[in-house]
């Protein structure tokens, strides 16, 4: 045999050995896939929520995740939820990943039970006071959060609700950065919210869960931080990318949390937009335009969600409006963080949830009559919580329905407080 190169043989091998790569290429694309099938929820109808007759409800500001107030001091801000909110309304409070104290938050429950109060729990993480952002959840050695999803499910088990749904939002505006270890990932909050609410629909039947609300005013900042040093990314983006990850991620909630506040914290209801930031280098080649009339900031931005959603192959869900509402002028504490700049009175801010709640019906003459659809004449809103009762004055004193002193004790009550709690009077 002769040992000349062959060109012939050369190319011959080479083409042997590419195609053994190309094999070995799509073996590995097709194990790939396969663990990507394997760690799919698959699709799976949202369980049933029954007829939801009183939609009030308000978010209490028991712990805030930074400051919190006494279990003593319990019983007198829960009591003015249940003036404002009626029988059985809603209260939405947070729960941190580090306080899962089933003997500590029973208290909670049993005041709901007691003020016949329907309670909806924010599942957070731990707020990191160094960073200035939340922590995001550990994840396990193999990519999954089973661990805190195992942790949370067990909470909640522990607990005796007063209501036969039990509500539970996994996590809050996971699309800003100060609630993600200071840069969103789509892709991890999927399988954190896969992981949370499998192990929670498993350890209770009764159990309704429900999405972290999303912030639909923050802007995408691409590859660049903001000019707080974290990033953000906005709504329509972030849930791409969720589905991008895990085609069937919406399939596994039951009803949908959606942050619908007005523009600024401060515009009137019937100013509502569609609009998308993105600057820097950010670019979403997923995105596409709504239908003309819906809108994704406003009082009323669930129906751009629930479009999305559309888009998606999800049919419908309850919505829980679980935060809105407005900020105002007046403070119990002159210095509280939340200030702005030409934010309504009081006064003003009630008329505006009236609006917002039942409509004008030529109540207010100087003020539109359409722009928006009143959130109790919206068949898909089941529940509202505006952000809040009764926070830590020095930070909540602008967003605040009660004046309180340092030590929470309720000074006076605001017109947006009164306005519901003569809604909320049985007819």
């Amino acid at each position: 045999m002769s040992n000349e190169y062959n060109p012939g043989a050369a190319l011959v091998d080479t083409y042997r050995q590419m195609r053994r790569r190309g094999i070995i290429l799509v073996v590995l694309a097709l194990i790939i896939g396969l663990l990507l099938v394997a760690l799919s929820p698959g699709r799976r109808a949202p369980l049933p929520i029954p007829k939801i007759e009183n939609k009030l409800g308000v978010h209490l500001l028991l712990d805030d995740g930074r400051n919190h107030w006494l279990p003593e001091i319990w019983p007198e801000h829960m009591g003015y939820a249940a003036r404002a909110v009626g029988e059985w309304g809603f209260v939405t409070q947070l729960v941190r990943a580090d306080d899962l104290d089933p003997a500590k938050w029973q208290v909670f429950m049993d005041l709901c039970a007691e003020l016949k109060l329907t309670p909806i729990l924010r599942l957070a993480t731990v707020f990191d006071r160094q960073n200035h952002w939340w922590e995001a959840p550990p994840r396990d050695s193999n990519r999954s959060y089973q661990t805190i999803a195992r942790q949370y499910a067990d909470f909640l088990k522990a607990l005796r609700w007063p209501s036969d749904m039990h509500y539970v939002t996994v996590g809050n505006e996971p699309n800003h950065g100060n609630e993600w270890g200071g840069k969103p990932e789509p892709e991890a909050y999927a399988r954190f919210l896969i992981d949370v609410a499998e192990a929670l629909h498993a350890a209770d039947p009764a159990v309704r869960v429900l999405n972290a609300g999303f912030d639909p005013y923050t802007p995408h900042t691409g590859s660049q931080p903001f000019i707080d040093g974290q990033y953000y990314m906005d709504s329509e983006s972030f849930m791409d990318g969720m589905v991008a990850a895990y085609r069937d991620v919406f399939t596994v909630i039951d009803g949908w949390a959606s942050h619908a506040y007005p523009p600024n914290l401060s515009a009137p209801p019937w100013e509502q937009t569609y609009q998308i930031d993105r600057i820097n280098d950010a670019v979403n080649p997923r995105h596409a335009d709504p239908p003309a009339g819906i809108h994704n900031r406003g009082v009323n931005s669930y129906e751009w969600e629930l479009w999305k959603l559309s888009t998606y192959g999800i049919g419908a869900l309850p919505v829980f409006i679980t935060e809105t509402g407005w900020r105002h002028d007046e403070s119990a504490n002159p210095d509280a963080l939340d200030t702005g700049e030409n934010l309504p009175d009081t006064v003003t801010t009630a008329i505006y949830f009236d609006m917002a709640l039942r409509g004008n019906n030529r109540r207010y003459p100087d003020m539109p009559e359409v722009g928006w659809t009143p959130w109790l004449n919206d068949v898909r809103v089941v529940a509202i919580t505006p952000f809040a009762l009764a926070g830590i004055p020095t930070e909540w004193g602008h967003t605040n329905w009660l004046a309180l002193d340092t030590s929470g004790t309720v000074l006076d009550t605001y017109p947006m407080f009164d306005l519901f709690a003569e809604i909320s009077l049985p007819n």
